[in-house]
């Protein structure tokens, strides 16, 4: 499998996680507290007041793509309130005005599922089916199956863990690649 679609999925990956997040406040951005995670019904359609939203810390975060048989590489992130809010906005605006199908849904497990039907144009038509187990506050794992234009199916899974608060010197919104490489989500 070619770079470019795997960075296509990864892609993908983080605009499906940024609509599970719910733009968190940003009083207390700075507080490394457990996320507060409201009610939310049994089962059903998940509204902008009932999904809940990653704890402020650092996730390890692994993906694994089937059919491909390159590792690809764990990466750290640093979440605080505000980056959450920001990367959960980018991906609204992202889908913004490109998407025709798009819902999530809470199952009678508590698992996440999701659909979505994307046109971006000129980049092509994606439609994604996944589902999502765990929680935000200690770990879940995200399994997405996607589709662009005309070609096969890509499956991947995401696993992210909790790992603790975030090292001194970290922001909220990096990125830590292998190597000890940072990029910033949010800028």
């Amino acid at each position: 499998m070619r770079i470019p679609t795997i960075a296509g999925v990864a892609g993908i990956a983080l605009v499906c996680l940024a609509a599970c997040s719910k733009p968190a406040s940003t009083a207390g951005a700075a507080s490394s507290a457990p996320a507060a995670t409201p009610a939310a019904p049994a089962s059903g359609p998940l509204t902008a007041e009932t999904m809940p939203h990653r704890k402020p810390g650092l996730w390890r975060q692994s993906m694994v793509m089937e059919g491909v048989n390159t590792p690809m590489p764990t990466v750290d992130m640093c979440l605080d309130a505000v980056s959450e809010a920001k990367m959960s906005m980018f991906g609204q605006n992202m889908r913004k005005g490109h998407c025709e199908r798009e819902q999530i849904n809470r199952n009678l497990d508590g698992s996440m599922s999701f659909d979505s039907s994307c046109d971006f144009g000129p980049g092509g038509k994606t439609v994604s089916h996944g589902t999502l187990t765990g929680d935000f506050n200690s770990g879940y794992k995200l399994m997405l199956e996607s589709s662009h234009g005309t070609g096969p199916a890509t499956k991947m899974t995401l696993t992210s863990t909790w790992m603790g608060p975030c090292a001194p010197g970290q922001k909220g919104g990096d990125v830590i690649m292998p190597g000890g490489r940072v990029m910033n989500m949010t800028q």
